[in-house]
């Protein structure tokens, strides 16, 4: 029973840091974006690298989400996903590897893998509190204003470049 209560205070810790780390990034992104990025890439990387691991380890482990989403995922979750799990768990791994490296990069490269992080989290967020939820909609607002702050640095430098 002592380790059932552990994994809940492990989780509510998890769950907590979480939610932290999308505050911080908010208020960095405006401030610090290429600190923003550095740590947007790390999170798209570790989420890529966990979900493949699980999809080849323990695919049935995502049937699990089902408990906290919202009534349409947890019918798609329990009814058309259970036989492409690990194909569809996959791909989406592959995707948050392309966020990811796009967290990289500049210009119109780094502005579509913004987006499509912006996407992703919202995607996500109806998967309640296997998703951290509201961290997802942070983590979009987060990346939107990186997107933003790089846009202004952008159109600066290419004023810059006009004046000389």
């Amino acid at each position: 029973m002592d380790s059932l209560k552990f994994l809940d205070m492990a989780s509510w810790a998890f769950y907590l840091t979480c939610n932290g780390l999308a505050i911080f990034l908010i208020w960095i992104g405006k401030t610090r974006p290429s600190v923003a990025r550095i740590v947007l890439f790390l999170i798209f990387l570790f989420a890529a690298g966990v979900n493949a691991y699980i999809a080849l380890d323990a695919p049935w482990s995502y049937q699990d989400f089902a408990d906290s989403a919202m009534p349409v995922y947890k019918q798609f979750i329990l009814g058309a996903f259970v036989p492409i799990i690990t194909p569809m768990v996959l791909t989406i791994a592959a995707c948050q590897l392309l966020i990811a490296l796009a967290m990289t990069q500049t210009g119109q490269v780094f502005q579509t893998g913004g987006w499509a992080g912006i996407i992703f989290c919202i995607a996500i967020a109806p998967l309640g509190l296997y998703a951290a939820f509201p961290m997802p909609l942070l983590l979009a607002w987060a990346i939107f204003r990186v997107i933003r702050a790089d846009g202004a640095r952008s159109r600066l430098s290419t004023h810059a470049q006009n004046l000389q």
